[in-house]
This record gives structure tokens, sequence and C-alpha cells, in this order.
């Protein structure tokens, strides 16, 4: 009896002391497998987060300011090609209401870009002098200078603009239209006088052509 008690109080004794080392080694294992953060851990991802977001705005704002460039660049060009389109298209109207043109088709070249006369505040100084002679006579000298200062606005940021007083539009330099009408030597007349009319060009500067028949 005391045996088997004696293997019994054993047996308990290993069950239980079995459960608290698998339970030791169960916490154990949630320890190291835990994940652990060392200090500054995030600071080497957040720099390189940084970077890439400081690259990334560098590339936009040279972007934007090599767009901006070339769009200043560009925008006498443009202005002058719509210049010149809003001439083609409005003379093209006007020359469909002469009897016997038919289709047409006009392309215009400009001479320039036009030209901004700027305000000027212009200053006149007279300076007269005497001189007596020894004889008596006397000379009268009148000295006279005059300067020009462009006058300037006052703009939103710290830059003056010039004023600009008067827009000079760009000149026409010649014509070329494609009619139907224009293998008929009056009609070609016709065209070319009122081309002269509008645009005050020489004759030969304007080129009439007959159109090919669709």
């Amino acid at each position: 009896m005391q045996e088997k008690e004696s293997s019994k109080k054993l047996k308990m004794k290993f069950t239980k002391d079995n459960f608290v080392i698998m339970l030791l080694c169960g916490v154990l294992l949630l320890v190291i497998a835990w994940p652990t953060e060392k200090k500054g851990g995030k600071e080497p991802s957040q720099s390189v987060q940084l970077d890439s977001e400081n690259a990334i705005l560098n590339l936009r704002s040279e972007s934007a300011s090599n767009a901006g460039n070339m769009h200043s660049a560009a925008g006498s060009g443009d202005t002058i090609l719509s210049y010149a389109s809003f001439l083609e298209e409005s003379l093209e109207e006007l020359l469909c209401t002469i009897e016997g043109v038919g289709r047409v088709q006009v392309m215009v070249t400009l001479e320039s870009s036009g030209e901004a006369i700027v305000e000027k505040d212009l200053n006149t100084e007279r300076n007269g002098t005497t001189e007596v002679d020894s004889a008596g006579g006397s000379r009268n000298t009148t000295d006279i200078s005059s300067s020009e200062q462009t006058i300037y606005l006052k703009g939103q940021g710290s830059e003056d603009t010039p004023y600009i007083k008067k827009i000079l539009s760009p000149k026409v330099e010649g014509v070329v239209v494609s009619a139907e009408g224009g293998g008929n030597a009056q009609i070609v007349q016709n065209i070319t006088e009122a081309i002269q009319a509008l645009f005050g060009i020489e004759a030969h500067k304007i080129k009439i052509v007959k159109m090919i028949s669709q």
C-alpha cells in the first residue's frame, strides 16, 4: 500500500512538474518570438521615405519650371499663329461671298510679331546764356536738351511693368489663295484688289491659284 501511495504521489508530482516546465517553456518561446522594436528602428525607413518624397518634389518643381520656360519661349510664336489663323478665316469668309470665287482656302504669312508701344515721359530743358564781347555787343544762345523715361506700373510683386499705350498688329507679308474660280482672270483680279484693300500689300505678294476640282 505504501509503495502504491508513494508511486501515486511521484506520478502526481511528476505530472505537475512537467506541466510547470511546459508552461515556462511556452512563456519563454512567446518572449523569444515576440517582435521587438529597437530604438530608432523606424528612423531609417522614415528617412528613406522623406528622401524619396523630397526627390519627387524636386523633380516636379524642375519639370514645372522647364514647362513654364518652354511655354514662355513659345508664347510669341503661338500669338503669331493665332493672329494669322484669324486673318485666314476672316478672309476666307469674305472671299466666299464674291461671285464666282466658290470654295476657297487662304494662307497668310506675317512680316513680324508685332510691336508694343510703351508710354514715355518726355522731359525738355532749356538753358539760355548771354555773351558780351569786348566791343559791347551781346549774343544770346539757348541750349535745349531732352530725355525720355519709360513709365512703369506697380505690379503685385516686386517687379514693375512698362505701361503699354498701343499695340501694333503684325504686318501681312504675303497671301496665297486657292479658289475654285482661280482660273478666271476677272475673278483673280477681284480677289487681288480685295486683298490689297484689306492689307495694303503689293500685287506681287499676292498669289491666286485655281483649286483642284473634287
